[in-house]
């Protein structure tokens, strides 16, 4: 029997409609890549508004910071970064905070550590603090770059880091250069109280923290008259100080932030320090 010739398969002609819908699809899943990509900051920032802590500890039951939290929340949410501050009230040894437990750049506030370590050396004898006087007030009039160097090399980054292990301040690292605004109020705190070192010590280095070059922060946000012993923070997009108010019942107050628009850290930082300090003196 003769074979019958084998068919060949015709291929069906792709509808112009089915590629019509390949190509909106396409289309439409990049668009909302677009988007999703465009609002990831935005969407971060949202879920960070429910998610941010909002730290009260050891108040008294009469006493609810909620207000001056609600402000500096307020005063920040749009601003570009992220904002935390630290307060202690030494009269009620309370505290407060908002994202106080985050990790910031710790930029100048780090010499507050090489300060500290200086004068621990000296009371120790193994280092004549008059030779080096004169950096420490750099470092804390100037924030003096050429000092601290100087100092570093002379004190050596492993006895600072011990300094800041002693102190208890968990979150900070000398050679990471990070710290969070807890663990800067730990050392306002300890050197205020004259738990670190001796009491001329103490006022020598709460003097060279007075009357700045860098008045423009947590000083402008309190009355003219009333002293502000403090360190600011500078380096890209990291705008901080931290230091202690000598109202009538004395605080400390630490502003920090990180990924922030300078100009935008320059109004608020004060705005804050004036928020904080009317909860204070209300």
């Amino acid at each position: 029997m003769k074979e019958l010739p084998e068919l060949k398969k015709v291929k069906k002609p792709k509808s112009r409609l089915d590629e019509r819908w390949v190509i909106a699809g396409l289309l439409v899943l990049t668009v909302l890549a677009s988007i999703f990509f465009y609002l990831k900051t935005e969407i971060a920032k949202i879920w960070q508004t429910f998610t941010k802590p909002r730290v009260i500890s050891s108040l008294p039951t009469e006493i609810d910071p909620s207000p001056v939290i609600d402000k500096v929340e307020d005063e920040t949410a749009n601003l570009r970064g992220t904002y935390g501050f630290y307060v202690y009230q030494f009269e009620n040894e309370f505290s407060f905070g908002l994202h106080e437990k985050e990790i910031f750049p710790a930029a100048s506030l780090i010499k507050l550590l090489v300060m500290l370590t200086l004068y621990q050396e000296a009371e120790e004898g193994k280092i004549s603090l008059s030779d080096y006087q004169e950096m420490a007030k750099a470092m804390g009039k100037r924030s003096d770059n050429t000092a601290f160097n100087s100092l570093v090399e002379i004190l050596g980054e492993g006895k600072i880091q011990e300094t800041i292990d002693d102190l208890g301040m968990r979150k900070t690292s000398f050679t990471k250069n990070e710290t969070t605004p807890t663990d800067i109020g730990l050392f306002f705190q300890k050197l205020y109280q004259g738990e670190i070192v001796t009491e001329a010590h103490r006022d020598e280095i709460l003097d060279y923290l007075t009357d700045t070059a860098f008045e423009e922060r947590i000083p402008a946000g309190v009355p003219e008259e009333v002293r502000v012993a403090h360190k600011i923070g500078i380096d890209v997009g990291t705008y901080s100080d931290a230091g202690i108010v000598f109202a009538e019942k004395p605080f400390v107050l630490v502003i920090m932030s990180k990924s922030a628009r300078e100009s935008e850290a320059e109004k608020v930082l004060p705005k804050i320090s004036e928020a904080v300090w009317e909860f204070e003196v209300r």
